[in-house]
């Protein structure tokens, strides 16, 4: 199975706060409207994940995050450190199925 080339995510809790000890409240997409960009003053930044998989629980919402090229303070195998980004919209099942998560659904008979 191929996985997506340029995505990166952002795990939240069900209520919208990042796993960090921090606990950030993000500003999710809502509709067609993108999260409002969030900046980070620290030296490393906030961490996003090309594999959610491993910060991944029943319950946890994924986003995918959007950021330019040029904030990104450090990388390390499928983890990067940026000092601005967005969260432009839910996960799909298309967009996690190569990492063997699926988000439930429901189907209406």
């Amino acid at each position: 199975m191929v996985r997506p080339a340029n995505i990166y995510f952002k795990v939240l809790t069900k209520d919208g706060l990042s796993l960090e000890e921090d606990q950030i409240r993000y500003s999710l997409p809502t509709g067609v409207k993108d999260g409002n960009w969030h900046s980070f003053h620290s030296e490393q930044g906030c961490m996003l994940y090309k594999n959610p998989l491993p910060f991944y629980k029943q319950g946890y919402l994924i986003y995918v995050a959007h950021f330019d090229a040029a904030d990104i303070t450090t990388t390390y195998q499928e983890i990067i450190w940026v000092k601005r980004f967005r969260l432009v919209r839910q996960a799909t099942n298309l967009d996690l199925k190569p990492f063997g998560i699926y988000r439930a659904i429901a189907q209406v008979i």
